[in-house]
């Protein structure tokens, strides 16, 4: 594609939504569940959410970048450009953008009318900036994006105050995906400064269609409408400020309760509706219910392949097939998750649908495989032992799960006992401990859901090597997670093609190496796909939109919310 034909492309995607805006009147909200009103949204009022987990880093929008929690801090920052759930990128804060032929150079015009809500002018000068502050070691939001999404910026020039150039050293495929995240908000250069805050997040300024008015810590964030706001992405269905006065969200980790502050009428939305909730609200009267699947990872469960029993790819392969996930899924969601059979997920545009009911259930060939690797016996209690009398335990490091996981894993640990007489420990831990624990190698499996807009950042930070190799250049996208400790030269060199070519074909070819080579090691255990939920009063409009596209986290981004009162 042409620089010319991005450019007309990037304006015409302009022009075509605000005519479409313009002209759009249909109601009920296409993609708001049954119960959506079919009234005109109107202005006024507050619209208090319920979600389950405050943002564990704080209130910097770069130093939690990587956390569904951190999401919500979109109600506060605009990124230069959006996405859509196709993975198509829009105008936002960018009109228009160029990207040189070798991929290496990346201009962008920016919007002239838009200030932070400090009333410092937004412009290349405060694009700059952002990037370079996100680039210094010093920062704490270097590890979240500097390393991971910046690593590969040469130089940002302020080539005039609505035109900012980024350099590249290598082209990234995923460059787009990094811009349009909260890991690319545009915070205000005047609140940057101010070093104390850069951990915290507090005092941060933003150009968002909401102010940040009140935090307290692990129980409610509360924000205000930002009146001056005008300069919504292409993909909002509406222009102008929010049309909500407040935004209130709770915190509340248990799903029930958040159903029985809907039913109640405390909070006029959740997120994150547990399967034997969803027959309180969906189809009935005076509720709404939206599902949505996710272009994010699936859950998998990693194998340590360094440490303990898992080191052997027999008993790799036997914790893989030994359990039979559909029913545990379909017994624990009730249908709400699908079974996931890949590193990839099914929406996502790079999934290969060859790997559909590979790794079925196949107990009696799990057990031979146990009986190969050593572990034959049995000890009082049935469960199998090596011929120095070892039991088979796998130790399963996670972080405090919420639903479905919990009960998942429960299951899962039952069904290994009965079917291979495998022992499972579970051991929970607080979030900020994981890495820690994970640095001292004492686990044999780590269930997660790794984030990144594009795939190449969420099998980097799954399976990439923890030191990559120098010889890569500046592509320092070694793993974060490390939950498999795999560190394999091949495994990496695919991830760095898949990152850095710029050809769809070319991307799923390479993804799909590091995919067969995930299944046929057994590295992971593919669970379930990533579905979100969200449910809502009859009054509320907009539902679909509390869904942060193109993985469908439920971010509460509120813009185009309104509630009839």
């Amino acid at each position: 594609m042409t620089k010319r034909v991005r450019k007309l492309l990037a304006i015409g995607v302009t022009a075509a939504t605000i005519l479409g805006l313009a002209a759009c009147t249909a109601d009920p909200e296409p993609g708001s569940g049954s119960g959506a009103p079919t009234s005109q949204p109107q202005p006024g009022g507050t619209f208090t959410l319920a979600l389950s987990t405050y943002p564990q880093r704080g209130l910097n929008p770069h130093y939690g970048a990587s956390f569904d929690a951190s999401q919500v801090l979109r109600n506060v920052y605009d990124s230069l450009v959006s996405a859509d759930e196709n993975e198509q990128f829009h105008p936002w804060l960018a009109t228009a953008w160029t990207i040189s032929p070798d991929g290496l150079v990346y201009d962008f015009q920016l919007r002239q009318d838009v200030t932070f809500q400090d009333g410092e002018r937004f412009d290349a000068h405060a694009v700059k900036a952002n990037i370079e502050l996100a680039r210094n070691p010093e920062y704490p939001g270097y590890s979240d994006v500097g390393v991971l999404n910046y690593s590969s910026v040469n130089t940002v020039e302020v080539v005039d105050p609505h035109h900012v150039r980024i350099a590249l050293n290598t082209p990234r495929a995923d460059f787009l995906s990094t811009l349009s995240g909260i890991g690319g908000a545009m915070v205000s250069p005047r609140s940057l400064s101010n070093r104390d805050s850069w951990a915290s997040g507090e005092g941060f300024v933003g150009t968002g269609p909401f102010k940040l008015d009140k935090a307290v810590p692990g129980q409610e964030l509360d924000f205000r409408k930002n009146p001056d706001y005008n300069w919504p992405p292409a993909t909002a269905s509406h222009q102008g400020p929010a049309y909500v006065d407040e935004l209130v969200v709770k915190y509340i980790p248990e799903a029930s309760t958040r159903a029985g502050l809907l039913e109640s009428g405390e909070v006029d939305a959740i997120g994150t509706v547990k399967a034997e909730d969803i027959g309180l609200f969906q189809g009935i009267s005076g509720y709404q219910y939206e599902q949505k699947g996710s272009s994010g990872s699936p859950k998998l469960l990693y194998l340590n392949v360094t440490n303990g029993p898992t080191t052997d790819k027999r008993v790799r392969q036997a914790l893989t097939t030994g359990v039979d996930l559909n029913s545990v899924i379909q017994n624990v969601t009730r249908g709400t998750q699908d079974r996931a059979w890949s590193i990839i997920s099914p929406q996502s545009r790079y999934f290969d649908g060859k790997y559909q009911g590979s790794n079925s259930v196949n107990i009696v060939r799990a057990n031979t495989l146990l009986d190969e690797a050593g572990w034959r016996d049995r000890d009082s209690d049935n469960y199998r032992v090596n011929s120095a009398g070892d039991r088979l335990t796998i130790r399963v490091l996670a972080s405090v799960p919420g639903y479905p996981e919990d009960d998942f894993l429960k299951a899962w640990q039952a069904e290994l006992r009965q079917n291979l007489g495998v022992e499972v420990e579970l051991k929970y831990v607080e979030n900020a401990l994981v890495y820690d624990l994970l640095a001292q190698n004492q686990y044999e499996a780590f269930p997660r859901q790794v984030g990144g807009l594009d795939l190449s950042l969420q099998l980097n930070r799954g399976f990439g090597s923890v030191t990559p190799d120098i010889k890569y250049g500046q592509i320092t996208l070694g793993s974060v997670v490390a939950g498999s400790k795999l560190a394999d030269k091949q495994v990496d060199e695919w991830l760095l093609n898949a990152t850095t070519a710029t050809d769809q074909d070319a991307r799923k070819l390479w993804f799909d190496k590091v995919a067969q080579y995930v299944h046929d090691n057994a590295v992971a255990i593919p669970l379930y796909t990533d579905r979100n939920s969200a449910a809502a009063t009859a009054n509320v409009h907009g539902l679909h939109t509390l869904f942060d596209a193109p993985r469908n986290v439920v971010n509460g981004w509120s813009y185009d919310i309104a509630v009839d009162r």
